[in-house]
């Protein structure tokens, strides 16, 4: 299936890991010249003393691309890819 830009940053990302919404892609990083997406962004969570740092998340660590959301498999500690925490 086919995304435009538009679509998947209506699209909440949300971690598999421990379950939690970590907000809606606001940008892609593509890798030049091959044109492929190596990396998307997602703004973090604000709370009311400090504004949250942007989350970049590598592509190999999106689990699926639902109706609804993007779902990510990162670990708590040092948001990398939990992917093979998760094999089956």
């Amino acid at each position: 299936m086919d995304y435009n830009f538009t679509d998947i940053k209506k699209k909440k990302v949300i971690n598999i890991a421990d379950g939690k919404d970590l907000g809606k892609i606001t940008d892609f990083i593509v890798s030049y010249p091959d044109g492929k997406i190596k990396s998307i962004i997602v703004p973090g969570k604000k709370n009311a003393f400090f504004t949250g740092c942007e989350l970049i998340i590598n592509f190999s660590c999106i689990e699926r691309i639902g109706d609804d959301a993007v779902l990510v498999c990162l670990c708590k500690e040092k948001n990398e890819c939990c992917a093979n925490d998760f094999a089956e």
